[in-house]
């Protein structure tokens, strides 16, 4: 991990206290900063002795193991809570406040997420329902939802240029409410919310979202320009637009990179840059998932006949208006 730069406290206590830092051994891999963090913890040997306590910090730490460990044992003060073998996808929330150590003798790898009680008390307070006094998992049981949404906060680890915050941060809610529902045990449901985004919000959110197209802006600075929670904002969009924030963002990348493909003569490459997109391969991808044809084959087809005439063929036209409202313009997960 990179101390040079400033991390959160607990992080920099976690690696010290897994002897973490500076280990030729020993890799860590830290998310952006933001109440619920998250890094991917490796180890190719085993810790060299028992972890050290961590204290001083809240929250709850949530291990997803990706690699299944042959055995471990952990601690709560100075009480044994858990000792055995866990499996691929098993889960352990551990309460930061009780002092938690372990002893791993054989190497590891886990997504580990740093959840803060602020976390799951905004989700408790936007859906009008009791908060979770305190999070309980089976430890080393496996949790299916867990591993599979933990497999895109992996992704994002790997390719951070390819990943938008704001897609991200839809990931996290979602694992924020699964996780006061099954760990916290609190029942929740949809709120009741009276229509979607009023006219000055619309207007609010959309402008903001325009001027950050690369996605490098998260659900809750746009949320507080429209004065609403992060929950209430996510679900008043999705009624107002019919989709979620980080796709109605891909779309306009689409149609500004429509736009610079018809009015002018710029490589492929550049368009997807200044359209937000990591790179072509990204423009190629969310284009062909609207647009049903790649990026290529749509300027080509669409700008035939246009060098060297004034206008546009009667033919070119067609297609455009088939490709603008063909069954390809719907929308798939993923952009």
């Amino acid at each position: 991990m990179n101390t040079a730069t400033e991390v959160p406290a607990v992080w920099n206590q976690l690696a010290e206290a897994m002897y973490l830092k500076d280990s030729p051994t020993a890799g860590i891999k830290l998310s952006e900063l933001s109440s619920f963090s998250f890094a991917r913890l490796q180890m190719t040997k085993g810790l060299p002795e028992m972890t050290r306590p961590i204290v001083g910090e809240g929250g709850y730490m949530v291990a997803l193991q990706l690699k299944a460990i042959p055995h471990v044992e952990l601690f709560l003060g100075k009480r044994r809570v858990s000792s055995g073998f866990y499996p691929i996808g098993a889960v352990g929330a551990i309460n930061l406040q009780e002092e938690p150590a372990c002893w791993l003798p054989d190497p590891f790898d886990a997504l580990v997420m740093h959840v803060t009680q602020a976390a799951l008390d905004e989700i408790a307070y936007a859906h009008q329902a009791p908060y979770a006094d305190q999070l309980i998992w089976p430890y080393g049981t496996v949790d299916p939802v867990v591993y599979h949404l933990g497999q895109t906060l992996l992704s994002s680890l790997e390719h951070p240029h390819h990943t938008s915050k704001i897609f991200l941060d839809h990931v996290l809610h979602a694992l924020n409410c699964h996780i006061v529902c099954s760990y916290g045990g609190v029942r929740i449901s949809a709120p009741r919310y009276r229509g979607g985004l009023s006219s000055l919000q619309m207007r609010r959110a959309t402008e903001l979202l325009e001027a950050h197209l690369d996605g490098k802006i998260t659900l809750q600075q746009v949320a507080e320009v429209c004065e609403l929670s992060v929950s209430h904002f996510a679900r008043a969009f999705k009624q107002t637009f019919r989709k979620p924030p980080y796709k109605w963002l891909t779309e306009r990348r689409v149609d500004r990179a429509r736009d610079l493909m018809t009015n002018s003569r710029l490589p492929l490459a550049d368009i997807a840059v200044k359209c937000g997109f990591a790179d072509q391969s990204a423009l190629n991808r969310s284009f062909k998932r609207i647009h049903g044809v790649t990026p290529g084959t749509w300027r080509r087809r669409t700008t035939r006949g246009h060098t060297g005439r004034s206008g546009s063929s009667v033919g070119d036209v067609g297609l455009y208006r088939d490709l603008r409202s063909g069954p390809a313009n719907a929308l798939s997960p993923g952009a």
